[in-house]
């Protein structure tokens, strides 16, 4: 096999490559092992570059494989066993485009370690931050758990909050780059704001966010007004349900 010189450079594991299972994974573990595979089907390898990739058919038995901007040449084995020259061809192509056993499950590690949803729900004084989790099947219902695991709320309370009654304290820039960095691993946000002519607290934590923290800005799908006196979890689950689009 010969490989042709890649147009980009490296790629990262892409197209949900951290769900790889099944025969698809066998084969990718199988390019990978040492000592090398003997036993190694030509087929099995073009179907786990169709799954993951492009694979083009070509004149005179060639192959032509497309990965994370990476391309290789290659020709059909006169067997259906793939020899170890041409095993290890195919690893090194995998590894300039980002794959290999070793990064799929550090994908997959990330990937669990990143909340889907996070509820952030702030006033002038302080702010919580929830994990919006789906059920595990059908008959589970979804949860709404705290979501602070690295502390970046701890004691988290304006610096200038106790003042006389009706008055606001100064807007504190810290104040909204803690709850910043705390919704960093989102991948959908919803802030909810106290209403009564209070809501402008969520309004400065957008505006922080778009301004300094733009890709978690984008992240944002809704804004909520509640009254935040007495609201209570299984409400917060509703308000989440509502802008996620799951009830009306």
């Amino acid at each position: 096999m010969k490989s042709v010189e890649s147009e980009s450079g490296r790629g990262a594991v892409s197209r949900g490559g951290a769900a790889l299972h099944g025969a698809h994974l066998r084969t990718l573990e199988a390019l990978f092992r040492h000592p090398t595979a003997h036993n190694l089907e030509w087929m099995d390898v073009v179907s786990l570059f169709e799954n993951i990739g492009a694979v083009h058919r070509k004149a005179d038995e060639k192959f032509s494989f497309d990965l994370a901007g990476e391309h290789y040449l290659a020709h059909k084995p006169h067997t259906k066993d793939l020899t170890s020259s041409e095993v290890v061809d195919l690893r090194h192509f995998l590894q300039r485009a980002g794959w290999s056993p070793q990064a799929l499950s550090q994908a997959a590690a990330r990937r669990d370690a990143q909340p889907d949803t996070l509820m952030v729900v702030v006033d002038h004084h302080g702010a919580k931050i929830y994990r919006i989790e789906p059920g595990s099947g059908d008959a589970a219902p979804r949860k709404i758990t705290p979501y602070d695991p690295h502390h970046f709320l701890h004691h988290l309370t304006h610096k200038d909050q106790v003042r006389e009654a009706g008055q606001r304290a100064p807007e504190d820039l810290s104040f909204y780059q803690r709850i910043g960095d705390a919704l960093a691993p989102a991948s959908r946000i919803i802030v909810v704001g106290h209403g009564k002519g209070q809501s402008n607290a969520a309004q400065h934590l957008l505006e922080y966010l778009r301004t300094h923290h733009g890709e978690t800005y984008q992240r944002v799908v809704r804004e909520i007004e509640a009254d935040l006196s007495a609201i209570t979890p299984a409400q917060l689950l509703a308000l989440a349900d509502q802008a996620l689009g799951l009830q009306p």
